[in-house]
This record gives C-alpha cells, sequence and structure tokens, in this order.
C-alpha cells in the first residue's frame, strides 16, 4: 500500500512539474527575450517534430514503447484528420495568447474550454446537460468577466489575448470531442494516438510556418545559432509529449475526477508561482474572479464523479482509455 502511495505522489507531481514547465518555457521562447518576432507557429511545429521523433526512438531502442508502423487509412481517417487539424488550432491559438496575456491569467483565459466542451458533447455526442452543470458554467463565466474587468482596470487586459483565449478553448473542446472518438479508431491507445496526431499535425503545420516566413526567419537570424533557444525548444516538444503520458499516468493510478482536482490544485500553483516569479501585484477582485472559475471547474468535476458513481462499472471505460481526452 505505501508502494503505491508513494507511486501516486509521483505521478502527481510529475504532471505538474511537466505542466508547469511547459507554459513558462513557451511563455519565454514566445515574450521573453525570443519574443521579438512571432514565433507561435513555429514553436507548435517543432514540439510535433520533437514529439514524432521521440516516440519514433524511444520505439526503436525500447520494448516499453510499441508503436506500429504508420498506416495511411488510420493516418487519413477523418475524425483522426480532423483531430488533427483541431489540435494544430488549438496548439497556434494557445501560443498566440500566450504571447498576448500573463501566465498568472493563463487559466481563466482558457477557462472556456469547459463551456465549449460541454456544448458540443450536446450537439455532437448526443449528451444530455443537467441544471448542475449549468451551475458549473455560470461560476466559470462570471469568473471569467470579474477577472477580465480586473485585467482592465489595472490596465494588463490585452483583446487579442481574450480572442485568442477564447478560440484556443474552442479548438481544445473539439480536440477532446475528437479525441473520444479516435480512442475508438486506436483501441484506447494514448501512445499510438499521440504518435499519428503528431505526424499529422507536423505535415499540417509545414505550410502554415513557411508561409508565416517563421521558418525563413529562423534560419536567417542570429538565433540560430543560439544554444539557449534550441534548448528551450527541444524541452517544450519534450514536455508537450510527457503531459499526454503524465495524464494517462495520473487517471491509471487515481481516476479521471481526481485528474481534474489535481489539474485545478496544479492552476493555483501555477498562478501563485507566476506571481511570485513577475512579482505581481492583484487585486481582491482579481483573486475572486480565478477562485470562481476554479470552483466553477471544481464542481462540475464533483458533479461528474457523482454521476459516474451511480452508473454500474460494466457501462464505464476503464480509466487509461479516457487518458487522452484530458
Amino acid at each position: 500500500m505505501e508502494g503505491r502511495s508513494k507511486k501516486i505522489v509521483g505521478v502527481i507531481l510529475l504532471y505538474w512539474i511537466t505542466s508547469i514547465s511547459i507554459v513558462f518555457l513557451n511563455k519565454h521562447l514566445l515574450s521573453g527575450r525570443f519574443g521579438k518576432h512571432d514565433l507561435s507557429i513555429f514553436v507548435a511545429w517543432f514540439q510535433c517534430l520533437v514529439s514524432v521523433v521521440v516516440l519514433f526512438i524511444a520505439k526503436s531502442v525500447t520494448r516499453y514503447v510499441s508503436i506500429p508502423s504508420i498506416d495511411l487509412g488510420i493516418l487519413l481517417n477523418s475524425d483522426v484528420l480532423l483531430l488533427s487539424i483541431n489540435f494544430v488550432a488549438s496548439l497556434t491559438l494557445n501560443n498566440l495568447m500566450l504571447k498576448h496575456v500573463a501566465v498568472a491569467f493563463y487559466q481563466v483565459a482558457r477557462s472556456f474550454t469547459l463551456i465549449f466542451t460541454i456544448i458540443l458533447s450536446v450537439f455532437m455526442l448526443k449528451k444530455g446537460i443537467k441544471c448542475l452543470t449549468l451551475f458549473s458554467c455560470f461560476l466559470v463565466i462570471c469568473g471569467f468577466f470579474v477577472s477580465v474587468e480586473e485585467e482592465e482596470q489595472s490596465g494588463t487586459l490585452s483583446i487579442w489575448g481574450i480572442i485568442y483565449g477564447i478560440l484556443s478553448s474552442l479548438s481544445a473542446a473539439f480536440c477532446a470531442i475528437y479525441f473520444r472518438k479516435v480512442d475508438e479508431v486506436m483501441n484506447g491507445s494514448p501512445i499510438k494516438i499521440a504518435y499519428y496526431n503528431n505526424v499529422n499535425s507536423f505535415f499540417i503545420f509545414l505550410p502554415l510556418v513557411v508561409s508565416t516566413n517563421q521558418l525563413a526567419y529562423v534560419f536567417s537570424s542570429d538565433i540560430i545559432y543560439d544554444y539557449f533557444f534550441w534548448l528551450y525548444l527541444f524541452l517544450s516538444g519534450l514536455m508537450s509529449l510527457t503531459i499526454g503520458w503524465a495524464s494517462a499516468l495520473q487517471i491509471q493510478y487515481t481516476s479521471p475526477v481526481t485528474h481534474h482536482i489535481s489539474i485545478n490544485a496544479k492552476s493555483v500553483a501555477q498562478t501563485l508561482l507566476a506571481i511570485m516569479y513577475y512579482r505581481e501585484v492583484k487585486t481582491f477582485w482579481w483573486w475572486v474572479g480565478n477562485m470562481l472559475v476554479m470552483l466553477g471547474i471544481m464542481s462540475y468535476a464533483f458533479f461528474k464523479m457523482k454521476e459516474e458513481k451511480s452508473i454500474p462499472k460494466s457501462f464505464t471505460k476503464k480509466p487509461l482509455e479516457k487518458a487522452a481526452i484530458f
């Protein structure tokens, strides 16, 4: 029992460290000393490249990573392609948002993911909606507008950051829906989904990174000789891949609901770290807005937990099969 407890703590720590690190790394790449030129698409494209290469190497050198050869039928499956297209949109918009908003505001800027996921589940997956779910959405929306108002009052509000955040939330919600559909095509394998999705995304990103001249800029500027730039890029790609694996492990060793709770606790820690690191000062109502968003997401997780407990086990999926949607 003690050994399992240590594993659970280790898995949660892995998720927290990976998830927080990738946000700070991306922020540094997009608006730190490397952020003079917009590299949002190049960073996302390179992360996909790192994910594919690392998975391919891992498959070649260890027996613990099992990835079959690329099946064009699966790669070009309509749901797999739609997942990758939305994944590309989500990554790009998320990077653009992060370029314009502070890390402390990141959770609030992305909070509409829950709202859009619930709406799309109703229209695309034909799932019902309950009053308690609407209450959770109400809390998130209230928290969002309170936080936005406080950002405006403090003079740190970026309209483009908000727009990118909402669009990124919509793309992420579509990703969650298509992850559910692709889960059946891939036989519930998170690693296989990650591999196929990143291969597709790499090629979808290619015309974008070329047409925006971001690839040309990197290879024609002094940044190409900056070792730290490539180190941060590689680490962000590695973290991007690891976060999916860490999510799968966290769900496997705990539960999907505990995973949601961990995400929210991590978001609080991430916000506090960002405020301390960047030496920001926030108002009382700014904190109220953030807490309303967190409370809305936590209450949704609590309602889902009660709902799952009322469903016979024979009708529920294995925890690992749900890993890809978070």
